[in-house]
């Protein structure tokens, strides 16, 4: 069958591939469509996993709710050229959709790869995109959270999704849904309030903190209860750093963030945050 340039032009649209390699999928296939779309699908998916050995640290986040039901996740790519590419923000758009259309038995990113959405599973909806792409794109991770209708959820992200935030409330106010999400997004909260920090990193950080309080005050030879007390005092304010609760609110630092949440009476029952590349690799070692 003779391969004309209106079938490789038509190839070329719905694969996005080039024209010599449109040229060759028709030959290979006899002219077939069908069969040529699925010939380049499969090369530019071998060409896709050619790259597996590569740090994929680029990327975005996104996040967003539907009803009940809040989805945070992102989506990496070898180079940020790529992840402004429209068939990449596509994609990020598919997956989010998808991600808020699963049931709740979707918890993990395995469970969400097996996932079939519009007759197709969210793995091969990815490697679809990276054949088109010819990059290696993994989904990182991913959270589901659920509400009561009472509740609320706050979003927020930055830079286009380099970082997204999300945040529970019990219950629904505009000021705590707006800001709330913006300050963990800025100030990378690590616990919730100092009742929710890990013991065994309290016990930790306070025995390292006494431990440099006795050789800075070795020369002025302090009772040992005073020692403690100032590497007490010296932890308390390494709390206050890391607690969302307790850091100074990002839009008046004369006041916390648990008086700005009193004075809206709301509280925080969950708060997530996810920042490309963080749990790369490469930011791993």
């Amino acid at each position: 069958m003779k391969i004309t340039l209106e079938m490789i032009k038509e190839l070329r649209k719905k694969t996005q591939s080039g024209m010599m390699n449109c040229k060759q999928a028709l030959e290979h296939t006899q002219g077939d469509m069908d069969k040529a779309v699925a010939y380049l699908k499969e090369k530019g998916m071998i060409k896709a996993n050619e790259k597996k050995d590569r740090v994929s640290a680029e990327g975005l986040t996104n996040v967003a709710f539907k009803g009940n039901k809040a989805v945070l996740f992102e989506l990496n790519s070898e180079t940020d050229f790529v992840a402004k590419n429209e068939h990449f923000i596509a994609l990020l758009d598919q997956l989010k959709n998808s991600l808020l259309d699963a049931d709740a038995s979707v918890k993990t990113v395995e469970d969400f790869l097996n996932y079939h959405w519009n007759g197709q599973s969210v793995k091969n909806l990815i490697l679809d995109k990276a054949a088109i792409i010819k990059e290696q794109i993994v989904l990182k991770r991913i959270q589901t959270v659920y509400k009561k209708d009472n509740e609320s959820f706050g979003l927020y992200k930055h830079q286009g999704g380099r970082i997204s935030a999300l945040v529970h409330l019990d219950k629904q106010n505009e000021e705590a849904q707006t800001h709330i999400p913006i300050h963990v997004a800025g100030f990378n909260p690590k616990f919730l309030s100092k009742e929710a920090v890990d013991p065994n990193f309290v016990k930790t950080e306070k025995q390292l903190l006494l431990e440099k309080t006795i050789n800075e005050k070795a020369k002025q030879n302090l009772p040992s209860g005073l020692l403690d007390k100032i590497a007490s005092d010296r932890l308390n304010k390494v709390l206050e750093e890391i607690c969302l609760l307790e850091q100074p609110f990002y839009n008046n630092t004369d006041q916390k963030v648990k008086e700005f949440l009193q004075a809206n009476q709301t509280n925080v029952i969950a708060y997530y945050r996810f920042e490309v590349g963080e749990t790369a690799e490469q930011n791993e070692q």
